[in-house]
């Protein structure tokens, strides 16, 4: 989930629906309040841990933080010097979700249809967005994080890309990038500086977790079906995003090309095997997930 939630375009929501933990996973976040303080004061430790299921939280969130750590330097190389690869395995991955997601809906109604294709075009329309630029203030980075939050746990939008979209995707990774090398330095303005925006995004990310997952789990709990058909409508409308051949208009503008028109090496076996691999990993993992 870390990792997907790095990559522009791809949602780190879409790796917990597919893995079969993201009802579970809206449901701890939702039970994350100050209720659960007084269970702690009241009742011991051990029944808190219960109470905010941290046996399931602790390493999930450790596993996204240390992704998130070790990990976005290696995906901003590979995005800056093997896009082709690197969205071919998404678009692989995406694309088989989408396929054993579909076939997991038991009712295919004209409602779920239509709300599919609802889910489509709200995605699609995102991706059209023009990114917009950076404000540079520490509200407006909350702002940004609290909204971002809410589309890496929406399978198919990318918190990532609504980074791009706001303007502070290069601001948040160059952030998390330092937030180690900073503190080797010593600089104590440049620490401030790099913290203070981790806080910010922090409280962004955990405010808008919360405010968002009490309406997920409650759609889950009595339209899970609709719920599910809008949620694989936006996967389906997210894969232009990350198509894998692009003609670059402006520094943050895309169009999507054909393989045959791009201008440099179009790398199709490499892509078509990124591809494939992508999607075996999904089946991979799907397999291990209802094993556990």
């Amino acid at each position: 989930m870390g990792a997907a939630d790095i990559v522009p375009g791809v949602s780190g929501g879409t790796i917990a629906l597919i893995t079969g933990i993201y009802e579970e996973l809206i449901t701890s976040i939702d039970r994350l309040n100050l209720g659960v303080l007084t269970t702690l004061y009241k009742q011991g430790f051990r029944s808190f841990w219960s109470a905010i299921n941290g046996p399931f939280l602790l390493p999930l969130f450790l596993g996204i933080m240390t992704s998130i750590l070790f990990m976005s330097s290696a995906i901003d190389y590979l995005l800056v010097h093997h896009p082709i690869i690197l969205w071919s395995f998404f678009c692989g991955l995406i694309t088989a979700s989408i396929l054993l997601l579909i076939r997991q809906l038991e009712k295919k109604t004209p409602t779920t249809l239509l709300l599919l294709g609802v889910g489509f075009c709200i995605a699609f329309g995102i991706t059209l967005v023009s990114p917009a630029g950076n404000s540079g203030s520490l509200f407006y980075l909350f702002c940004c994080s609290a909204v971002a939050i809410m589309a890496m746990i929406l399978p198919g939008i990318s918190g990532a890309f609504l980074f791009i979209l706001l303007g502070v995707y290069e601001e948040v990774l160059e952030t998390v990038r330092q937030m180690i090398p900073v503190l080797v330095t010593k600089d104590l303005a440049a620490i401030q500086s790099v913290y203070s925006k981790v806080v910010v995004i922090g409280l962004g990310i955990v405010i808008g977790l919360k405010l968002f997952s009490r309406l997920l789990k409650w759609l889950f709990s009595h339209r899970r079906e609709e719920t599910l058909s809008l949620l694989i409508g936006f996967m389906i409308g997210a894969l232009p995003k990350i198509w894998p051949w692009k003609k670059v208009l402006t520094e943050n503008t895309t169009e999507n090309i054909s393989p045959f028109h791009y201008a440099n090496d179009p790398q199709m076996s490499l892509a078509l095997a990124a591809f494939v691999f992508g999607a075996i990993s999904l089946f991979l993992v799907q397999r291990y997930a209802q094993q556990q």
